[in-house]
């Protein structure tokens, strides 16, 4: 979350259309930090975390990741490598960082005790072993970052369901149609739609689950 000050000094150019004017502002901040508090602290932690989330909102993702890494590197020195605060930056490092980079930084957020911020890494990495054809690995991040839905808002809220439509394709990819694991999720989704007050998606996932041998 970008601190308090900095936004006050961004709403002072709410009528400035130059990005570049408000990245200075995220710049100057982070060079203010480190010169009165030096490169380790915390408070330069955030004025690092600003500057990287703002860079990624505006598509510098390079710069971003410069950021966004001396935030992480701050972190791992001051909170530790294993603290919520560590693997919420790791995971947005994540975000702006290539494939091969982003993988190891997206395990480590997927272990954060914020459910959170943990099931939206292992959505990510889902994503990321899906696109790289392992779509056994790609299944069991989505179960897993299901479960960190349902912890965070519920078995019937929107993530959950969202996980749940990406899952079940998976499932009938690598389990088989009629495997225990795949109607099992494809009874929870029609339960979801159920009891969110949607019973025509209830009923047609429900036909799915009988139309197939058994």
């Amino acid at each position: 979350m970008i601190s308090f000050c900095v936004w006050l000094a961004v709403a002072g150019l709410a009528f400035q259309p130059d990005i570049a004017v408000v990245r200075r502002v995220f710049e100057d901040a982070l060079a203010r930090r480190q010169r009165e508090f030096g490169a380790t602290d915390a408070r330069t932690a955030q004025a690092a975390r600003d500057l990287g989330l703002f860079l990624r909102a505006n598509g510098d993702a390079a710069a971003a990741r410069r950021a966004l890494a001396e935030a992480v590197r701050i972190d791992e020195g001051g909170v530790g490598p294993s603290a919520p605060q560590t693997l919420e930056d790791a995971l947005a490092l994540a975000t702006v960082s290539p494939p091969a980079a982003a993988e190891p930084l997206l395990r480590r957020a997927g272990e954060s005790p914020d459910a959170v911020v943990a099931g939206e890494a292992l959505s990510t990495l889902a994503g990321l072993r899906k696109s790289a054809g392992d779509l056994a690995g790609a299944a069991t991040c989505f179960r897993r970052a299901l479960a960190k839905a349902e912890q965070a808002d519920g078995p019937d809220g929107t993530t959950a369901e969202l996980i749940l439509n990406l899952l079940l394709p998976l499932d009938r990819q690598t389990l088989g149609p009629r495997h225990a694991q795949t109607l099992a999720d494809a009874r929870k989704l029609a339960d979801l739609y159920r009891k969110t007050g949607r019973p025509r998606e209830a009923v047609a996932i429900e036909q799915q689950i009988n139309a197939g041998p058994h």
